[in-house]
């Protein structure tokens, strides 16, 4: 069964936030950010987590958009990136964490993003 193609405007900002939270932790880990392959992994992850469907064009623009934003943050508050706080983006189910305030505002970074270049 295939899952109709229902990202709302919320949904696609909470997966390029989780996108965005990936490539910190691999940041984190490595140095590196997420290769592409992971990108794509990552979002085949949160889509079946969370029961959403996407075409291709749309997983495509938001995991391309996801670097680019997590790349912008860091240099905007480097220090918000440190061990703790990184760690602090999910919970133990691989869920984002909203308890935590740096995975809200990569939230509102990705949600900015996304109504200001009218991706919605």
């Amino acid at each position: 069964m295939t899952n109709p193609l229902n990202l709302d405007l919320r949904a696609r900002a909470e997966l390029l936030t989780y996108l965005v939270a990936s490539h910190f932790v691999a940041r984190q880990a490595t140095g590196e950010w997420l290769s592409a392959d992971h990108v794509v992994e990552s979002t085949k992850i949160w889509l079946a987590a969370n029961g959403g469907g996407a075409d291709v064009l749309q997983r495509v623009l938001l995991a391309s958009r996801a670097r680019e934003i997590a790349e912008r943050m860091e240099l905007i508050s480097p220090l918000s990136f440190g061990p703790g706080e990184v760690t602090a983006l999910f919970c133990e189910n691989l869920r984002l964490d909203f308890r935590s305030p740096v995975a809200r505002d990569a939230y509102q970074h990705c949600l900015t993003e996304l109504t200001n270049t009218r991706w919605y």
